[in-house]
């Protein structure tokens, strides 16, 4: 099966952008990592589309608290790991 890992690093402004892209791009079995300011503007509708989303736990402290059941938290060991699960990895800014 052909998985990807996105990682959306984009500045609040381009957040929306980046997050429209990745909704006509994403499949099913895709996994997504929010990191930087992407965390901190994120809302329900932003991420319901996506079954697997993640956040490092450093940067947990911007994400919308009505969010962190719908995300898995993850420190950097777990971060890695997950990394290494995949053969694509696609970072959008």
């Amino acid at each position: 099966m052909n998985r990807t890992l996105y990682l959306i690093q984009s500045s609040a402004t381009a957040t929306q952008s980046i997050l429209a892209k990745l909704k006509q791009i994403y499949s099913p079995h895709d996994h997504v990592v929010f990191l930087g300011e992407a965390v901190a503007i994120l809302n329900q509708t932003d991420i319901e589309l996506f079954s697997s989303c993640y956040c490092l736990e450093t940067e947990q402290m911007l994400l919308n608290p009505d969010l962190v059941s719908n995300l898995t938290i993850l420190d950097y060991a777990q971060f890695a790991d997950l990394v290494l699960q995949f053969q694509r990895c696609i970072s959008l800014k």
